[in-house]
């Protein structure tokens, strides 16, 4: 695709996604929404084949019905209101309706079947601006509203999320639904903690942003579509150890980072009375952390007796733009931890 083509269309994207983000009237949130799914259409579906052409659909019709229905439920807002705004909402009919519409946009479960089946059928960079970028505009849309959409239906669906990301990656092969399951689980984190003290899930989707990016450039680089191809002769060694790395971070193994997105949603939890949610999400972290150390467990078993003496001496292949990305974010990654005192400051 043209390089002036690329631009116009990120510009579009990010545009939308800034519409979204300083508007108070529900008819510029859509527009924004619309215009940032009208532009990553044509970066989703470049490749022409036709498993991503069947992902950019699906994914497409997804985000029009969300959207409308997000549309549709300020409309009864409108009529007992009289406003646009986004703060005035009276109607329960709106208050319901706008939470499903953010339910199914951010793929929180029960809503959540296309997100697999999309990730699963899109290259790694695509897959990065549908499992990174594209969650910031109902994300932020649902921390700004966390005070006036209903609470009890998100939390519900928060729980959910956490289990079915938790079970749904347990016999999965694809790293991408492996991925994608993940993400699941970590809005789920994310978006109950909204509820409690908005100013953390801010904090807490930002550093999910940052090891979710981290990881799907790694498996870019390496090439990584399955876990078979962990085992492979011709895989670079450190991509598998950034991998690994990455891969614990995600699940939340102390002393790395993600285990920031653990600890702090469950001393908010705590500190808000909120005991009998812990359990669920205990349990949902657990199996995600089970699964991803048998990974590792299997990549080292057959990492170190083919690659033992070239460790060390190896490179990552062909240089790239992602290689100073990976640079940045993977410190990130393993020393996250010592930014624990930071959330404490807005707990």
């Amino acid at each position: 695709m043209n390089r002036l083509v690329n631009a116009f269309l990120l510009t579009s994207l990010i545009a939308g996604t800034s519409l979204v983000i300083f508007s108070n009237h529900w008819f510029p949130i859509w527009l924004g929404l619309e215009l940032s799914t009208l532009s990553i259409i044509p970066l989703l579906s470049y490749t022409s084949q036709s498993r991503s052409v069947e992902a950019t659909l699906k994914y497409f019709l997804v985000q029009a019905f969300s959207a409308a229905l997000l549309l549709n439920g300020a409309v009864p807002n409108l009529w007992v209101s009289n406003s646009w705004d986004v703060n005035s909402i009276t109607s329960p009919i709106s208050y319901f309706i706008i939470t499903a519409a953010l339910i199914i946009k951010l793929g929180l479960a029960p809503c959540h079947f296309w997100f697999p089946d999309v990730l699963s059928g899109l290259p790694f960079l695509s897959t990065i601006i549908i499992a990174c970028w594209q969650k910031i505009a109902p994300m932020f849309l649902l921390l700004s509203l966390s005070n006036l959409v209903s609470s009890e239906i998100i939390i519900v669906c928060s729980i959910l999320s956490v289990l079915v990301g938790g079970w749904g990656g347990l016999n999965q092969i694809s790293v991408r639904k492996i991925l994608a399951y993940s993400s699941i689980g970590h809005l789920g984190w994310v978006t109950c903690v909204a509820f409690f003290i908005p100013e953390v899930s801010y904090l807490l989707f930002l550093f999910y942003i940052l090891n979710n990016t981290a990881i799907l450039l790694i498996c870019h680089n390496g090439s990584l579509y399955y876990l078979s191809s962990l085992s492979k002769s011709n895989v670079v060694p450190i991509t598998a150890i950034l991998f690994s790395i990455a891969l614990l971070s995600l699940g939340g193994l102390p002393p790395l980072g993600g285990f920031i997105n653990k600890v702090i949603p469950l001393i908010v939890f705590s500190l808000n009375g909120n005991n009998f949610i812990i359990p669920f999400f205990l349990i949902g972290s657990l199996i995600s952390l089970f699964f991803y150390i048998r990974i590792v467990f299997n990549t080292s078993l057959t990492l170190f007796p083919q690659h033992s003496l070239n460790i060390v001496s190896s490179r990552t292949g062909n240089s790239s733009l992602s290689q100073p990305i990976i640079s940045t974010l993977i410190p990130i990654t393993i020393w996250g931890l010592l930014l624990l005192p930071i959330f404490f400051l807005f707990i």
